[in-house]
């Protein structure tokens, strides 16, 4: 099958999928870095998620990972951390524009989450119509680590989908899950155990995001009126949200700043990577 590559820079691989090619299978292709999220990333991610908005022959976009990771979350060894990545205006950063954009699609999105996923790629499966995940998939928001906030609406969304309780277990307490508890608190719909995880191919004929694809395509798609289909339920299910959830997400993002600003995240990076020395050198103290 020919991937098309719609990436100036090479961090994603791209390719139709479905009986009339209308699905875009997209997948993070750092798998060097664990599918980490650099600026290059978020600057091709919005150029996809523009490009298909405005293409009349894509109908669904499902976004999977390279590798043995869907995503290790933001690329906190290219400058993530530094004061100047924070600052003011992370609004108009291209992870700022990338939130924007996400929020705002107005086609089917699905996610196939292939293995661990963290930070913000967690935080984005909320802003999903489908997700699926593989059995050794893990689900992990550690900000209160470096002093982060709560990102992509999810200060409000984790609450309103899992609970309160099980919200601040991921977001405050920084707890990772498994599978079956993602399914439990509503962050996956469903394992899909017989999903290849051991090659690594994102588009192998049995990886998940090729299966979630095939089950679009077959329940969805084949049917008359699909196009049109999509466009209303998404605009309905999940439009309405869309004002509220940009409002939230500047919000968060201007909370994010006044940390950045007052030294906080500076000084929990230091820390964290103090103790991380620590537990890698075989002479400390435990």
């Amino acid at each position: 099958m020919k991937t098309i590559d719609t990436s100036t820079r090479g961090t994603l691989r791209t390719v139709r999928r479905g009986h009339k090619d209308s699905i875009l299978l997209v997948a993070l292709n750092r798998p060097l870095v664990k599918n980490a999220i650099n600026d290059d990333v978020y600057l091709d991610l919005i150029d996809v998620l523009q490009d298909t908005a405005n293409d009349p022959s894509i109908s669904c976009l499902v976004l999977t990972g390279t590798g043995s990771y869907f995503s290790s979350g933001a690329d906190l060894k290219n400058g993530t951390l530094s004061p100047e990545r924070g600052g003011r205006h992370s609004l108009h950063k291209p992870v700022g524009k990338f939130m924007l954009r996400l929020i705002g699609y107005p086609k089917l999105l699905a996610a196939a989450v292939n293995g661990p996923s963290v930070g913000i790629g967690t935080t984005m499966l909320f802003h999903f119509d489908l997700v699926y995940c593989t059995v050794n998939a893990t689900f992990w928001t550690p900000f209160s680590r470096i002093a982060f906030v709560p990102e992509l609406c999810s200060s409000h969304i984790f609450p309103e989908r899992m609970g309160l309780a099980k919200a601040n277990e991921l977001l405050l307490l920084g707890k990772k899950i498994d599978a079956q508890t993602a399914v439990q608190w509503n962050i996956c719909s469903r394992i899909v155990l017989h999903a290849d995880v051991a090659s690594g191919d994102p588009f192998h004929p049995t990886s998940l995001g090729s299966l979630m694809a095939a089950e679009i395509d077959e329940q969805l798609l084949t049917l008359s009126g699909s196009i049109r289909t999509i466009e209303l339920y998404v605009g309905m299910i999940r439009g309405a949200d869309r004002i509220r959830f940009q409002s939230i997400c500047q919000e968060e993002l201007t909370k994010l700043d006044e940390r950045f600003d007052n030294g906080e995240v500076t000084e929990a990076a230091i820390q964290l990577s103090e103790t991380l020395k620590k537990r890698t050198n075989p002479h400390s103290r435990l």
